[in-house]
């Protein structure tokens, strides 16, 4: 799903990249919400495989990886009752703690998998799956009313499919990814450049690139 084609206004919660030299990404708090016209494009194919992330190393800490084995099976029976499908490439990732274990946060955030669905004002459907560890911020997929497209949004409103309460506030939630696998290569990367810049682990081969990309000004 294209941003113009969502009900949500645009924008990337974030956490800074100025350590990285990325002024457009200065040290808001913890998060802060920036401009998604200025992101660079993802470095690889997006084809739904994670042949991208299958080859970054396994990390020992900080993973975002969690047993949400049980949560995905209610989560498909619960989708299946509803006649909206699940993209493949979440279910992939969902399925698979070994890709999981390949992505790491820099504030802690964890896999939080909602069993069913919570429909939103206006059609179309959230999925939560990815927590900040205080519960600053919550990331969800949004399935389309007819289930043909899907997005990844971020709010910092809670919605829970067990609470029965619908997201009736579109205005405080923001898109911030095409796909599932754009959001998750988007959220690797940048954690990534993050930890090389402020704790001296390895950068990522295509992190140079990305940076560089940043902090070219639009229409320079």
């Amino acid at each position: 799903m294209r941003a113009h084609e969502s009900p949500f206004r645009p924008y990337w919660w974030g956490t800074s990249l100025s350590e990285a030299g990325v002024e457009a990404r200065p040290d808001i708090s913890t998060y802060g919400r920036y401009a998604f016209e200025d992101l660079p494009d993802v470095p690889f194919p997006m084809s739904g495989d994670f042949d991208w992330l299958a080859r970054q190393p396994a990390q020992e800490s900080c993973a975002i990886r969690a047993d949400v084995a049980a949560p995905l099976a209610a989560l498909r029976a619960a989708c299946g009752r509803e006649g909206v499908p699940l993209p493949a490439a979440f279910t992939r990732f969902m399925g698979s703690p070994d890709l999981q274990g390949r992505i790491r946060s820099n504030t802690s955030c964890y896999l939080d998998l909602d069993a069913g669905t919570v429909p939103v004002a206006g059609g179309g459907r959230l999925i939560r799956f990815l927590a900040d560890q205080q519960g600053c911020l919550f990331w969800y997929l949004f399935l389309a009313e007819d289930g043909t497209d899907h997005a990844v949004v971020c709010s910092v409103e809670y919605f829970d499919s067990e609470e029965g309460r619908a997201a009736e506030e579109p205005e405080a939630i923001g898109f911030c990814a095409e796909s599932f696998e754009a959001f998750l290569c988007r959220y690797w990367l940048e954690n990534e450049i993050w930890f090389a810049a402020d704790d001296g682990t390895p950068m990522p081969d295509v992190g140079a690139e990305y940076i560089e990309r940043y902090r070219t000004v639009p229409g320079d």
